[in-house]
């Protein structure tokens, strides 16, 4: 994967997991939120940075739990685009990621 693409999505998240949001305390993962075997990419979009936790092994986990991933964002069907699909970041609201690194929070609250 390309470490620039790598650096802007650690830095978006900013040293938190963007599932839980706690600290990254523990070994993180970059996860594709539209899965390569959906036909996902690497992109800022459909990259998030979470723990491994968050990734797979706890009950609201991201792949342990896809009905909740895909309700959160956290995962996009094959059919959407993951700049299209908002995601719940840290439960501070709803936001869309964009392939430049950004984030565009979709509620008024969410950024402050």
């Amino acid at each position: 994967m390309d470490k620039h693409l790598v650096r802007i999505v650690q830095e978006r998240a900013n040293g938190y997991c963007e599932v839980c949001g706690r600290g990254a305390g523990e070994s993180m993962a970059l996860h594709h939120r539209k899965l390569k075997s959906r036909g996902g990419k690497d992109s800022a979009a459909n990259l998030i940075s979470i723990h491994h936790g968050c990734h797979n092994m706890k009950t609201e986990s991201v792949h342990l739990n896809p009905e909740w991933a895909e309700q959160n964002g956290y995962m996009t069907p094959s059919w959407q685009e993951p700049h299209e699909q908002p995601i719940n970041l840290c439960n501070a609201g709803f936001a869309l990621l964009l392939d430049d690194g950004s984030i565009k929070y979709l509620e008024e609250k969410a950024h402050e």
